[in-house]
């Protein structure tokens, strides 16, 4: 059900992991068409070893987006399901699956996204940031860290690149942005999930020059490791230095009880963030059930986007 009744035609999402398929599922209840474009820089587990073993796009990301956008829940249930021995042990199955689609379309990545969302009954599309095998690079204040999983564990980052420094970006990813209505940037990682996507600078410059809004929603807490001791003024200067030409248009920001994962709770800074950004909406991001589930809730996601539209 949409809330207040507001809908958006076409809904972009970029980001990656957990917190895109938040925003995904909320964005599937206030806009006809919603399109994820993830980032493709994971090393880490079922994703990385595919990555490793048979030179491929990691697939993880991707079919957490495919899940959160599609319709039959059972289908992405199953897909979701992760081997627990042997040497499959660790690999979700749906990795294997869109691994094994791509081999099928002569290993076009967006063919074999676009076949799985038909089967998932996908309203809109899921498409990677850039189909070229990337590696994110960081330098901290202890020196330089290679790999996303490494540079997630890492504190007091300064600096994110990806190598190739300039990936072609997914075509489609492209012409979705020029489309879009909305554009929402995040909640997720934001050295590992977010940033990896605009470190794509054809993707950077759509998001620039789009005439949709550009939404970030704030993560819940720090993230120990890569965000921690970072407030969200902090978080603004990160994305501000590392694309300027990017303006955030509105936020939406956390305002309740503490989230009950790990980390501080995210604290907006000094400045008000109204003197950075022309619009906030402050809402209680969590499920009512006194906070006892982590992550951000998509009806009440959903809720504030439709105060946005």
């Amino acid at each position: 059900m949409n809330p207040g009744g507001h809908r958006v035609r076409r809904a972009v999402a970029l980001g990656g992991g957990h917190g895109l398929s938040r925003s995904l599922a909320a964005l599937r209840q206030v806009a006809d068409e919603v399109v994820a474009i993830v980032s493709v820089a994971d090393d880490g587990g079922s994703s990385g070893r595919l990555r490793r073993d048979l030179d491929v796009v990691p697939p993880g990301d991707l079919r957490m987006a495919l899940a959160a956008l599609g319709q039959r829940e059972r289908l992405a249930s199953v897909l979701g399901y992760r081997f627990p021995r042997g040497e499959l042990g660790g690999h979700a199955l749906g990795n294997l699956v869109l691994v094994a689609l791509q081999d099928l379309h002569d290993g076009d990545l967006v063919a074999a996204l676009d076949e799985l969302a038909l089967h998932l009954g996908v309203s809109g599309r899921v498409l990677p940031c850039t189909t070229e095998a990337v590696t994110l690079e960081a330098r901290s204040a202890s020196g330089g860290i290679s790999g996303q999983a490494a540079i997630a564990a890492t504190t007091r980052l300064e600096r994110v690149w990806l190598e190739p420094a300039a990936p072609a970006a997914t075509p489609a990813a492209l012409d979705a942005v020029a489309a879009a209505d909305l554009l929402v940037l995040g909640p997720g990682s934001l050295y590992t999930s977010l940033l990896p996507n605009l470190l794509v600078p054809e993707l950077a410059a759509a998001v620039a020059g789009a005439v949709a809004p550009r939404v970030l929603v704030a993560n819940l807490r720090e993230q120990p490791g890569e965000t921690e001791g970072m407030n969200l003024t902090a978080h603004l200067d990160a994305l501000s230095e590392h694309v300027p030409e990017v303006r955030i248009d509105a936020m939406v920001v956390h305002a309740g009880r503490p989230s009950p994962g790990p980390g501080q709770p995210l604290q907006e800074g000094a400045c008000a963030l109204e003197e950075r950004v022309a619009r906030v909406i402050r809402a209680d991001l969590l499920k009512p059930d006194e906070g006892r589930e982590d992550g951000h809730d998509p009806a009440a996601l959903a809720a504030a986007f439709a105060r946005l539209v």
